[in-house]
């Protein structure tokens, strides 16, 4: 009969590790995975069997993934009663007991043999790496369109892996009650082992220079205020230490290349939509003004400061402070996870980085 094929965390466990230029043939089906398949295989996340089949596409079980987050978050055996259907001969017994705890849903069985949907290892993949359950439902909510078909004892850890970047959807989906396959478990045990994975960060020095941008502004027929304020965008990304061009095309991509047209006034110099300390809505009232088009620049890299966990320079405005009391404040290291946080469509980041890329064309 043929072997199955275990995801494992450790060496010690392989069956039979898989070459990453010999198991390349096996992944054609799952380009969206390579990336994380090859690096499971290269740390000892995943291996195949005698054949080298790596049955990516095959669903996990409870039991297998048990094993799975006990050894990659290096779980601890609780001292909770037993599941009452497994039994102390089976090879999962250990590992259901260090899993125990990070069960969102428990009862008095285990069924280690069920396949595990995506809801429920992305929600205990949360809970096992020490991650904590999400304020809100609003992120998922508002991204994805069958977000209420996910289980209220999985939603708000489901919150905290989209706005994480561990659960991505498809096609504005994000598919709960799907079951998992191993190509899957793969690219969301990357995201978490390896958060910096295939990211781009928001500090360092610039990519572009500031003639690019201005070139890159022109082209977008932006308004003059707009290609005016580019040199305080150099300059103040060099004093925190913050990508200039990362902020001017969220500058761009916020006031429309500095046209606006919506709450925001082009005389309020906010140049990323930032609110007021207690907004009522969305009114050009509940928005900040600043007192110069410099002061505008200097209080965005402000409050980007406040999402990365830099220093702010100067006076800062009443926003900062609100920014400062979420629990994620400080841990927005890159420019994909600006979406869910600075604005709740969570491929706001990305649309970003697409404007970058454009601006290093010129």
């Amino acid at each position: 009969m043929k072997k199955t094929v275990s995801l494992i965390l450790t060496a010690a466990l392989c069956v039979l590790a898989v070459p990453a230029d010999a198991a390349r043939d096996l992944w054609a089906e799952y380009p969206w995975a390579a990336e994380s398949v090859e690096y499971c295989l290269n740390n000892d996340i995943i291996s195949g069997d005698e054949n080298g089949d790596l049955d990516l596409g095959a669903n996990l079980t409870r039991a297998q993934m048990a094993r799975i987050f006990t050894d990659a978050f290096s779980l601890d055996e609780t001292e909770a009663s037993p599941f009452d259907d497994v039994k102390t001969t089976d090879w999962f017994y250990s590992y259901s007991l260090s899993l125990k705890d990070s069960m969102p849903k428990q009862g008095s069985e285990f069924n280690g043999g069920e396949y595990v949907t995506r809801e429920e290892f992305a929600a205990t993949m949360v809970k096992a790496s020490g991650g904590k359950a999400a304020d809100s439902y609003s992120v998922t909510n508002y991204n994805f369109k069958d977000a209420s078909d996910v289980d209220d004892a999985y939603k708000n850890l489901l919150e905290t892996a989209v706005t994480n970047l561990y659960m991505l959807g498809d096609d504005k989906h994000i598919r709960p009650k799907d079951l998992l396959t191993r190509a899957e478990a793969c690219c969301f045990l990357y995201r978490v082992i390896d958060p910096a994975a295939d990211k781009t960060p928001i500090t360092g020095s610039a990519e572009v220079t500031l003639e690019q941008a201005l070139d890159w502004a022109r082209d977008k027929g932006a308004e003059q205020r707009y290609i005016d304020v580019a040199p305080f965008y150099w300059y103040y990304g060099e004093q925190f230490g913050i990508r200039p061009e990362v902020m001017y095309a969220q500058a761009g991509k916020e006031t429309g290349y500095g046209k606006y047209g919506g709450a925001v006034l082009p005389e309020m110099n906010n140049w990323a939509g930032i609110k007021i300390k207690n907004p009522q809505g969305d009114r050009t009232e509940d928005h900040e003004s600043f007192p110069t088009p410099e002061d505008g620049v200097r209080s965005h890299f402000n409050h980007m400061s406040a999402y990365i966990g830099i220093a702010p320079i100067g006076e800062v405005h009443d926003r900062y402070y609100v920014v400062k009391t979420i629990a994620w404040a400080g841990t927005v290291k890159y420019v994909e996870q600006l979406g869910g946080r600075w604005c709740p469509d969570i491929n706001y980041g990305y649309e970003i980085l697409d404007m970058i890329d454009n601006m290093k064309t010129y």
